[in-house]
């Protein structure tokens, strides 16, 4: 209040022609007390405070949603990238299960078994999975165009976790070491027949002299598919009580050339025609026989589940002479046929005439 007179002379000299109503011509200012402008202060605080509270509000709750947002976005990333089959997929059918990775390098891994130090593994295992892949891509499209109302089924044909796992568990017996030791053995014994031009009498007493140091293989091998596939011997029998022979039309030049097919194409057709075999038993209603026909040399199943001990002889070495020297084809025989060869090897062993 003091300085009150000396800035009306400093403003005066200033500016002459300020209005006639300046700052100085109004009245003084009232003393203000220190009590008085503390309560002035506190008000003027006290009015200031809501007004900024309210203002804060809204921008707090837009940043909250965003963290929250954010948030909830990175978490969702994050569980699809730990969890993948938290991911919608399209369901298992028998057509997505033939073009899957899962098949695709099991059936690579047991031709690279069954070749091993052969020709056949010899590019690679890289290699090997590429033609694999494509042979299975190739039984697609000779299914869709020699059996295009069994290709459509086996489009829609959905199957479950275990179906899938009981047929691949089959596949998997391709590549087990006792299978890869009776394969060499009967490749071997066939071969040896082959070169003395001997008949079909002379094939079986090679094979069964080749079989029998193995007859335990063949023992543990048929209990343990009969019980994977939860089959009893006389279960076995009873799925294919007659031969299943269905020659139908000639075959198309297609369906021609994958009869004549070795190494890893005879192996790969091998093994889908295994996977289908073990979907006829699984699903017996609504699995077409086609698919399996039609990779068959013989047109049908190389099981010998009917008719007689000559029939079932008969039936066998015809699958052996078919399949030699091609491994895949050979285990293929013998998987259809472990509860016969196994008895076949007995009944030598006795001294018995099958």
């Amino acid at each position: 209040l003091k300085l009150w007179p000396i800035l009306c002379t400093v403003e005066h000299a200033l500016d002459s022609s300020l209005p006639s109503i300046s700052s100085c011509s109004m009245a003084r200012p009232a003393p203000v007390s220190d009590f008085d402008r503390d309560e002035l202060l506190d008000g003027a605080q006290a009015a200031a405070r809501p007004r900024s509270q309210k203002a804060a509000v809204p921008a707090l709750l837009a940043a909250v949603a965003s963290a929250v947002g954010f948030a909830t976005l990175v978490g969702g990333m994050c569980l699809l990238i730990l969890h993948p089959t938290t991911r919608s997929s399209s369901p298992l059918t028998v057509r997505t299960l033939l073009a899957s990775d899962e098949l695709t390098d099991l059936t690579t891994d047991n031709l690279m078994t069954l070749h091993a130090g052969g020709a056949v593994a010899a590019p690679g295992r890289e290699h090997v999975r590429g033609q694999v892949a494509r042979g299975l891509q190739q039984i697609d499209a000779a299914l869709e165009q020699s059996h295009p109302d069994a290709h459509k089924q086996l489009a829609s044909l959905r199957l479950s976790a275990e179906h899938k796992e009981a047929a691949l568990r089959t596949l998997r017996k391709f590549g087990d070491a006792r299978m890869v030791g009776l394969s060499r053995a009967i490749s071997l014994a066939a071969s040896e027949n082959q070169k003395v031009a001997g008949d079909d009498a002379s094939l079986q007493r090679r094979l069964t002299e080749a079989l029998t140091p193995r007859l335990g293989d063949l023992m543990q091998l048929n209990a343990e598919i009969l019980a994977e596939d939860g089959r009893a011997p006389a279960a076995l029998a009873a799925w294919h009580p007659s031969l299943e022979v269905d020659f139908g039309a000639a075959p198309n030049a297609a369906v021609r050339r994958l009869f004549a097919l070795d190494g890893v194409a005879g192996g790969v057709h091998a093994h889908a025609q295994a996977l289908f075999e073990s979907l006829e038993r699984q699903l017996p209603d609504k699995m077409p026989k086609a698919p399996a026909r039609m990779l068959s040399t013989f047109g049908g199943s190389t099981s010998t589940t009917g008719g007689s001990e000559e029939q079932k002889n008969q039936k066998f070495m015809d699958c052996i002479k078919a399949a030699v020297p091609d491994p895949s084809k050979t285990v293929k025989c013998i998987v259809d046929n472990l509860e016969h060869v196994a008895k076949m090897v007995m009944g030598f062993l006795q001294g018995k005439k099958l």
